[in-house]
C-alpha cells in the first residue's frame, strides 16, 4: 500500500512538473486539507471485573480472592474467543477509631475478545461473583488498517480534484504538487460504560446475549501545497 500511494504522488508530481532546484520561491501557492471518514462498526470489546472482599484475617482474605479468581478463570478456560489477564492483588487496611478492625482486597480481571457476543455471555456467567468495573468496544487493528488503506485512495483523489478545482476557479493553466501528507489514524474515542455506569445498565441486560457495541469514526485526511501555473 505504501509504494502504491507513492506511486500515485509521483504520477501526479509527473504530469505537473518538478520543481527545478535553481527556481526562485514559487509564487501563487495554495495550502489545503481534504478529509475523508467512515463508520465502523466496533468489532472488539474489553471489560474489566473485580472481586472485592473484606476479612479480619489477611490470609483468609486472600483465599477468598483467589478462590473467586480461580473460579472465574475456569469459567473462562472453554472460551476460546476471549483473552484473559488477572490484573495486580491490593490489600488495604480499614480503620476504626485509628485501629486497624479489617482488611480489604481488590483483585482484576482484564477480558478481551473480538466475539462479542461470546464476551457478552461470559459476563452473564460471571457476575455471579465478580462486579463488571467497565466495559469499552472498539475498531480491532486488522479492521482499522483495511479500511484506513481504502480512506488513503479516497482522500488522495479527493485531494487532486480539490487541487483541479481550486487551479479552475483561480483562473490558472494547471498546477505543481509542491509537497503532501497523509494523515491516518484518525478515529473517535471508543464506546465505553464505565463502573458508575454499570448500575444502571442493570443484569438483566448484561446477561443479554447480545449488546449494541456502536460505531467509530475513523478519517483520513490529505494536506498539502499546489504551485498554479499560469503560463
Amino acid at each position: 500500500m505504501r509504494s502504491r500511494l507513492i506511486g500515485v504522488l509521483f504520477v501526479l508530481m509527473a504530469l505537473y512538473g518538478p520543481t527545478p532546484a535553481s527556481e526562485k520561491a514559487p509564487e501563487d501557492q495554495v495550502s489545503f486539507q481534504v478529509e475523508v471518514s467512515r463508520e465502523v462498526v466496533n468489532d472488539r470489546a474489553e471489560a474489566v471485573l473485580s472481586v472485592t472482599v473484606e476479612h479480619r484475617d489477611p490470609a483468609q482474605l486472600a483465599q477468598q480472592i483467589n478462590a473467586t479468581m480461580g473460579w472465574a478463570l475456569a469459567q473462562l478456560k472453554q472460551r476460546e474467543a476471549i483473552r484473559s489477564n488477572s490484573g495486580g492483588y491490593q490489600t488495604f487496611p480499614v480503620y476504626e477509631d485509628s485501629r486497624i478492625v479489617r482488611w480489604r482486597g481488590r483483585q482484576e480481571l482484564r477480558l478481551e475478545s473480538g466475539d462479542v457476543e461470546a464476551l457478552s455471555r461470559a459476563l452473564g456467567v460471571l457476575q455471579e461473583r465478580l462486579q463488571v468495573q467497565s466495559l469499552q468496544f472498539s475498531v480491532s487493528a486488522a479492521q482499522r488498517r483495511q479500511v484506513e488503506a481504502g480512506l488513503i485512495e479516497q482522500a488522495l483523489a479527493a485531494f487532486g480534484e480539490r487541487a483541479q478545482l481550486i487551479r479552475k476557479s483561480l483562473g490558472a493553466q494547471a498546477y505543481r504538487l509542491m509537497d503532501a501528507t497523509v494523515h491516518s489514524g484518525g478515529m473517535q474515542q471508543p464506546v465505553s460504560l464505565r463502573a458508575e455506569a454499570m448500575a444502571s445498565v442493570g443484569k438483566a441486560a448484561l446477561t443479554s446475549p447480545s449488546f449494541d457495541q456502536g460505531t467509530s469514526r475513523i478519517s483520513v485526511q490529505v494536506s498539502g501545497r499546489i504551485q498554479l501555473l499560469r503560463d
